[in-house]
C-alpha cells in the first residue's frame, strides 16, 4: 500500500469514527429561567450520551438565573449577553461557541429531555450524515401521552402546518422522518450549514425565529429530519395574542424574503383574502392596533428586507412550488374559544 493509500484510509477511519461518536456542544437558551432550568440542565446531565461541554446562554435575565447556575453547576460554563434581544442572538451565540469538530445541541430552558434523547438524535445523524438539523418529538410537559407537534410545514399563506399536533404518541410518525420546519425547543444542528445560511436572523426578535431558520436551511438544499424516539418534554405557556405585533410582522418578514418574486404575484388574492379574514377576526379581538403596528414595521423595514431577500433568494436551490403546503394552518386552541370562531377556522382552511 502506498503512502498516500495510507493517508487517505486513516482519513476514512477518523471519518467514520467521528460519525460514530460526534462531540456534542449543549447551548441552554435562557431569560429569567430560575424556575425551570434546574429540570432541565438535570435532564441534560443525565442523558445517556454525554455531551462534551454544556453552556448556558443568558438573555440579560433580571432573576438571578445566571448567578444561580455558575453557583450550582460549576461544571457549566455561562455566556451573558449584555441585552435581551431575544432567543435568536442567544442561539447564534451557542453555535459560535462550538468547536468545529462538534455538533450543537440547542435548547430552551423550558425543555426536559428523556435520558436517550440525545442517544436518539445522534443514532439519527448517523443514519443522516447530510442533514443539518435532526430534531425530537416535542410532548406536552404536562400531558406527557399527547403530541405537541413533530416537525413543521409552511403554508402558502406563511402560516405553520404542524405535524400531528395534539395527537396520541401512538398516531405518531414511526421513524425518521423529513420535515420543512422545526421548532427551536430542542434541536441538533450541523455548524457548517448554519453558518452557511447565515446563522439565525437576529431581527425577528419573537415569533417564527426558528422556523424561518430551518426553512431557510431547507430551501438552500439542507434536509431536517424529525426523530420520534427521540423525547423532548414541553412546557407550554398560553400566550394568546399578547405577542401579536411581532407575530404580524414576522410572517411578512418571512413572506418578503423567502418567496420569490413569482410566487408573490400568483399568490396575491389568497394571500389578500388571507389578510382581510385576519384583519376582520382582530377587529372582533380588538387587538388591530398591534396589526396596524406590524405592518408599519414592515414597510419601514423594506430596505433592510430587500438586501437581506437578495442573499436569501441567493441561497435557494429548492422551488417554493415543492416546499409550500395547503394543508390546514395551525392555530392555537386558546386563539379558537368559541364553536363560531371554530367553524370559521374551518371555511377559511377550506378557501
Amino acid at each position: 500500500m502506498s503512502l498516500k493509500q495510507i493517508v487517505q484510509s486513516d482519513e476514512a477511519t477518523q471519518t467514520l469514527l467521528s460519525l460514530e461518536k460526534p462531540k456534542i456542544t449543549v447551548a441552554v437558551v435562557t431569560y429569567n429561567g430560575i424556575n425551570v432550568i434546574k429540570n432541565c440542565l438535570d435532564s441534560l446531565l443525565n442523558q445517556t450520551y454525554k455531551p462534551t461541554q454544556i453552556l448556558v446562554v443568558d438573555n440579560a435575565s433580571t432573576d438571578n438565573t445566571p448567578d444561580w447556575i455558575e453557583d450550582h453547576y460549576s461544571q457549566i460554563k455561562v455566556i451573558r449577553l449584555d441585552s435581551n434581544c431575544g432567543p435568536n442572538p442567544a442561539r447564534n451565540q451557542g453555535i459560535i461557541n462550538t468547536p468545529d469538530d462538534h455538533l450543537t445541541l440547542l435548547v430552551d430552558d423550558d425543555a426536559i429531555l428523556a435520558e436517550n434523547c440525545l442517544s436518539e438524535l445522534v443514532e439519527a445523524y448517523q443514519r443522516y450524515p447530510e442533514a443539518a438539523i435532526w430534531a425530537p418529538r416535542l410532548v406536552y410537559h404536562d400531558r406527557r401521552n399527547t403530541i405537541q407537534h413533530e416537525g413543521v410545514f409552511i403554508h402558502y399563506t406563511g402560516e405553520a402546518v404542524l405535524l400531528n399536533s395534539d395527537k396520541p404518541l401512538g398516531q405518531g410518525v414511526k421513524d425518521i422522518t423529513q420535515v420543512h420546519s422545526i421548532s427551536g425547543t430542542c434541536l441538533l444542528v450541523s455548524k457548517p450549514a448554519a453558518e452557511k445560511i447565515g446563522l439565525f436572523d437576529e431581527d425577528y426578535f419573537f415569533g417564527r425565529t426558528d422556523g424561518e431558520f430551518s426553512f431557510r436551511l431547507t430551501i438552500s438544499g439542507y434536509k431536517l429530519y424529525t426523530v420520534p424516539n427521540a423525547i423532548c418534554y414541553h412546557r407550554v405557556k398560553k400566550r394568546g395574542l399578547s405577542k401579536l405585533f411581532y407575530q404580524v410582522r414576522n410572517r411578512w418578514y418571512f413572506i418578503l424574503t423567502i418567496y420569490s418574486f413569482r410566487t408573490l404575484i400568483l399568490l396575491a388574492p389568497a394571500l389578500l383574502a388571507y389578510e382581510i379574514s385576519l384583519i376582520v377576526y382582530l377587529l372582533l379581538k380588538g387587538k388591530i392596533i398591534p396589526y396596524l403596528q406590524g405592518i408599519l414595521a414592515v414597510i419601514v423595514s423594506v430596505p433592510k428586507l430587500l438586501k437581506k431577500r437578495k442573499f436569501i433568494q441567493s441561497l435557494k436551490t429548492v422551488s417554493d412550488r415543492n416546499l409550500l403546503q395547503e394543508q390546514p394552518m395551525y392555530m392555537r386552541d386558546d386563539l379558537l374559544k368559541s364553536k363560531t370562531q371554530t367553524f370559521l377556522k374551518s371555511k377559511l382552511d377550506q378557501i
